[in-house]
């Protein structure tokens, strides 16, 4: 298997963000289709959440490349992995806190989003 060089692997893991947001819109269009405005707009949020966390961790993690740069790249990435739990604890909180938002639809957003980047090897291919 050939291997990635870091422009490669920066930009799947920003094309996995695109495709994050791209579920994410999915899924709110299936909530307001089936449901109302009101669960579309808490399960976008939810969404949202995951793939701001995840951008978040793609900037952080890909700023670094080369070999000689080896603790660099593993101190980028746990720092993207720190800020991301982080700012996914202090968005949800954010979320929950508005009176419209919907627990249901939200959680099954993020999940369903989150979900997506266990299955990005089905879909990017390299």
């Amino acid at each position: 298997m050939a291997e990635l060089n870091s422009g490669q692997t920066r930009k799947s893991a920003y094309l996995l963000v695109l495709f994050q947001a791209l579920v994410a819109l999915t899924i709110a269009l299936i909530f307001w289709a089936t449901l109302d405005v009101a669960a579309a707009k808490s399960a976008f949020k939810g969404g949202l959440v995951a793939v701001v966390a995840n951008f978040v961790f793609a900037f952080f993690a890909f700023r670094h490349s080369g070999a000689e740069k080896a603790e660099l790249i593993a101190a980028s990435m746990l720092r993207g992995q720190s800020f991301k739990v982080l700012l996914t604890v202090i968005l949800c909180a954010a979320v929950f806190q508005q009176e419209q938002t919907v627990a249901g639809p939200f959680l099954t957003g993020f999940l369903l989003t989150l979900l997506t980047q266990w299955t990005a090897l089905f879909f990017f291919k390299h």
